[in-house]
């Protein structure tokens, strides 16, 4: 058992990373064409209309932003959950996403690489009870006692995963966001591309690892709003 959870932790840490690269490659794209432009800006920056987002003779949609294009063609579920009542009892699949805090009426954009993710993004499409709905917490390392552990911020109460060495086990505590799936694409090497929403916070109660050894399910209770 120790041996599989460090590889499962092994796979999201890479994840993570992959991620991050992205991340970091769209950036660099940005911040070039905003140098090529900054001159053009800054002449034309008393020319700026407000309400159409003209400066001189570009034009920018501020609303593209939004649309998180950079994640390719992407389908809507045509799916909303409607608000679950507090107090209700759910099993959903969980992301555990480092530097991450996912708050309620917030859009998450993944890019969902290895399979036991991929398998938990499937499993919650064909959910009949809660369809399109993931769990979502967030964890750091904590390299002085060599585990992973969550940090409290804003609304959310704090939420730990961590590795206990002694025990040689992987522990879990207490509270995250479900987040509902509105938008997802399937790309050719079997990755996925998702759009999520913040949906509710739910406090964990229980969790174990499925029949297929790769998605972490766990028992979750929707807190009051």
């Amino acid at each position: 058992m120790e041996e599989n959870d460090r590889r499962i932790l092994e796979r999201e840490m890479y994840q993570i990373e992959q991620i991050r690269q992205l991340d970091l490659e769209e950036l660099q794209v940005e911040e070039v064409d905003d140098f090529q432009n900054s001159s053009d800006d800054d002449d034309n920056n008393n020319h700026r209309d407000p309400t159409t987002g003209i400066l001189g003779e570009f034009t920018y949609n501020i609303c593209v932003a939004s649309l998180h294009s950079y994640l390719g063609d992407v389908e809507d579920t045509h799916h909303r959950t409607a608000f679950l009542d507090g107090g209700a009892v759910l099993n959903l699949p969980l992301f555990c996403l480092q530097g991450v805090v996912l708050f309620p009426g917030a859009t998450l954009p993944l890019r969902v690489i290895e399979s036991n993710f991929v398998a938990a993004v499937e499993r919650s499409l064909s959910r009949v009870d809660v369809p399109y709905t993931i769990g979502v917490i967030r964890v750091y390392s904590d390299t002085a006692n060599h585990s992973m552990k969550s940090a409290s911020i804003g609304t959310t109460a704090e939420i730990r995963v961590y590795s206990d060495t002694a025990n040689h086990s992987m522990k879990s505590a207490s509270i995250g966001t479900t987040a509902e799936i509105r938008q997802y694409g399937r790309l050719e090497d079997g990755s996925l591309n998702v759009v999520t929403r913040g949906q509710q916070r739910f406090r964990l109660r229980r969790c174990w690892i499925d029949v297929e050894g790769v998605v972490r399910i766990f028992s979750c209770l929707l807190l009051f709003l």
